[in-house]
């Protein structure tokens, strides 16, 4: 008795995902000191500015950037200094938030909020992020997105940085670390 396979479902409309028809391609050519060369799309990657060289060590970091820029999957191709060659695909990654906790009791502000809200905000700038990424202020007190340009420009209360003079703005991404002073 012949069995006859039952046929295959069909896909709804709501399951279909748009998939590209072409993948954007990331080329990594490693080098024997574990330096790399980086081609997106066929054009030069290069780190930011004042950053170190590309390495080995910065695969996720690269792939990190450039598919939060595109928005996409890319296609990327790996090939090691000795000749061998990984094909891979790489997802952007999802940003998940905490959800914000609820407290049991409302609570008043303290004298030092209350301070910090009445005092106009202090500005702060800086340059050479990747575009889109989080950069974190330090004394970490606010996390701000960098501008397509890569700029910076952070709002944060006085009542935060009163009495400091300079802080650090660190790309989350490029690693990027930039020394300002506080404008008040």
């Amino acid at each position: 008795m012949a069995r006859h396979p039952k046929p295959a479902a069909q896909p709804s409309a709501q399951s279909a995902v748009e998939v590209p028809v072409e993948w954007p391609l990331v080329q990594m050519q490693v080098h024997d000191d574990g330096a790399m060369a980086v081609l997106a799309n066929g054009e030069a990657y290069a780190p930011p500015p004042h950053a170190p060289a590309w390495r080995r060590e910065s695969y996720s970091m690269i792939l990190d950037a450039i598919t939060a820029q595109l928005g996409q999957p890319v296609k990327v191709v790996v090939t090691e200094c000795d000749g061998t060659v990984y094909t891979d695909i790489v997802f952007p990654r999802r940003r998940t938030t905490a959800p914000a906790e609820v407290p049991a009791q409302p609570t008043l502000p303290s004298r030092r909020q209350r301070a910090a809200t009445a005092l106009p905000p202090v500005s702060v700038t800086g340059s050479g992020f990747l575009a889109g990424e989080e950069v974190a202020v330090a004394p970490i007190v606010a996390h701000c997105g960098a501008a397509p340009d890569g700029q910076v420009n952070a709002l944060i209360p006085q009542g935060h940085v009163s009495g400091v003079q300079e802080l650090a703005l660190i790309g989350r991404i490029s690693g990027t670390i930039q020394l300002v002073r506080a404008v008040r």
